[in-house]
């Protein structure tokens, strides 16, 4: 496993607290808190992202026991069971102890970066005919549609998606973006700010106009809003190896590793 750190800890218990603070006003979203792991249930958007426990931490004597109260506690909601794996996990056997009660690992793990050196993304520039604009309520159909398409989502989590976001969409911290080409939308990203941490989420472009620099100007939308929002931190999370070797080209540092298991 990765080294652990009270920075890493920090950086992966703000996620949490940002939830919390989102689920305020989304209807359904709960978060649970404990010393021993966090829950957080979105049972109308039934994916991995909104539905999984985290930050596990207790003693080798009672972690199999808290695999199966994480497991009641979905299969209880009708929801598959997620759990989030990473160096902030004690003890360091969990990934195992989950194997042995049946889970998978789900996808690639889930890498997190912070950005370190700020030059590479200092001197981008998004290409002239992409345009990036900040979102109101009037633009979430553009972004749940562009994120649906990019990652290749079901079309019925369009409307889940656009109830979700609509109930963060003006909360102070959060900046949702498209990218526009022509006036047609391309690319979404997000940008959520909360106790001095901003974090890059819901980041895609349309498949076929991945070449137009899309990315690029949403970044730089993004780095800009970060630098105004006072955060200490900008992190990014990603699955895909290619997409963090170039964050850590552009300045970012890997911070640490989370693998999702799932119990089919």
């Amino acid at each position: 496993m990765d080294d652990v750190s009270q920075a890493d800890r920090e950086l992966e218990w703000s996620e949490y607290a940002r939830t919390a603070y989102f689920a305020t006003v989304m209807p359904d979203v709960e978060v649970l808190i404990s010393s021993e792991v966090i829950l957080i249930t979105d049972p109308q958007v039934p994916m991995v992202e909104g539905n999984h426990a985290a930050m596990l931490r207790t003693t080798p004597d009672r972690a199999d026991a808290l695999i199966e109260r994480i497991i009641q506690h979905y299969q209880e909601r009708g929801l598959t069971p997620y759990v989030a794996i990473s160096s902030n996990c004690s003890p360091d056997d969990f990934a195992q102890r989950l194997l042995a009660h049946g889970f998978k690992q789900h996808a690639e793990p889930e890498q997190w970066l912070t950005l370190k050196d700020a030059w590479y993304v200092e001197g981008l520039r998004g290409p002239d005919p992409i345009a990036v604009c900040e979102i109101g309520q009037d633009g979430l159909v553009d972004f749940c549609q562009v994120m649906v398409t990019a990652f290749d989502l079901p079309p019925a989590a369009a409307p889940l998606l656009t109830r979700n976001f609509g109930c963060i969409n003006d909360l102070p911290g959060v900046h949702n973006y498209v990218a526009y080409l022509d006036d047609k939308p391309i690319g979404c990203m997000s940008l959520f700010s909360y106790m001095g941490y901003s974090v890059v989420g819901s980041a895609g472009v349309l498949p076929g106009l991945r070449h137009t620099g899309a990315a690029v100007s949403l970044i730089v939308r993004c780095y800009q809003d970060y630098k105004k929002s006072g955060s200490k931190v900008l992190a990014f999370q990603t699955m895909l190896p290619k997409l963090a070797r170039m964050f850590r080209i552009g300045g970012c540092k890997h911070i640490f590793t989370r693998t999702y298991y799932v119990l089919e």
